[in-house]
């Protein structure tokens, strides 16, 4: 094991972790903003997962997906944060390498994508409300000032590259016995969400017949969403 590899991994956790804490404090804080930024994060996943709606129907993707866009990238991980941060020195000292750097790379891609997300909201507000209704035209508007096609691009890269962290996880001989044997010792010491998030994300991927498929999948159609959000001329999206 190399010990400089894993201070940085350490290290490269405890940073974002703590920065998707502070991001969520922006809007838990906030009764207004917190509101809105469900909505909107509901809005927006509507918007995204039709473009997947063909994976669905392949066997072990539809569970996959829904990984991706929630635990990977979701909304509803507060709590999860939280648990994450204070478990910190723990994490940082008992998890092997090959899991602190996944769980980093997780925090990394978390609070980058509460960043942006959060910024788009923010834009979208009118009078520090939501507007009932959101248009794809208002929503392509709000990116544009809030982001790039060039940050939102290496978030898509992050985040299959988290994909590929999970699935050299899963690829490990007996990870799974592993994982089940650490269920109680994590609770117990306090970091059963991350043991919940890898195991869920080792369950998922190993579902997947063609895991390197699946993830360029992904890419490529988000890839050409942000695409087209960042450069379609705006009056066609009226």
């Amino acid at each position: 094991m190399s010990l400089s590899a894993r201070k940085a991994a350490a290290t490269r956790f405890r940073r974002y972790i703590r920065r998707s804490n502070e991001l969520h404090v922006e809007y838990l804080d906030d009764a207004h903003l917190r509101t809105s930024y469900e909505r909107f994060a509901s809005w927006q996943l509507d918007y995204l997962l039709p473009s997947f709606r063909d994976l669905y129907a392949k066997n072990g993707y539809a569970e996959a997906i829904d990984f991706t866009m929630s635990d990977l990238a979701g909304i509803g991980i507060s709590n999860r944060d939280r648990d994450l941060e204070r478990a910190a020195p723990a994490i940082t000292r008992i998890l092997p390498l090959g899991a602190l750097a996944t769980i980093a790379s997780a925090a990394e891609m978390n609070a980058r994508v509460l960043k942006v997300n959060i910024a788009i909201c923010r834009c979208l507000l009118v009078g520090n409300e939501l507007p009932a209704r959101i248009t794809e035209y208002e929503y392509c508007v709000a990116c544009r000032k809030a982001s790039s096609l060039a940050e939102c691009a290496e978030l898509v890269h992050l985040i299959t590259g988290l994909g590929r962290t999970l699935k050299s996880l899963v690829e490990v001989p007996m990870i799974g016995i592993t994982l089940r044997a650490m269920r109680g010792p994590a609770h117990a010491a306090g970091f059963g969400a991350l043991q919940e998030f890898l195991e869920k994300g080792f369950r998922t991927f190993r579902q997947i017949p063609d895991i390197d498929h699946f993830l360029g999948e992904i890419e490529t159609r988000m890839i050409e969403i942000f695409e087209r959000i960042y450069t379609a001329p705006l009056n066609q999206l009226r």
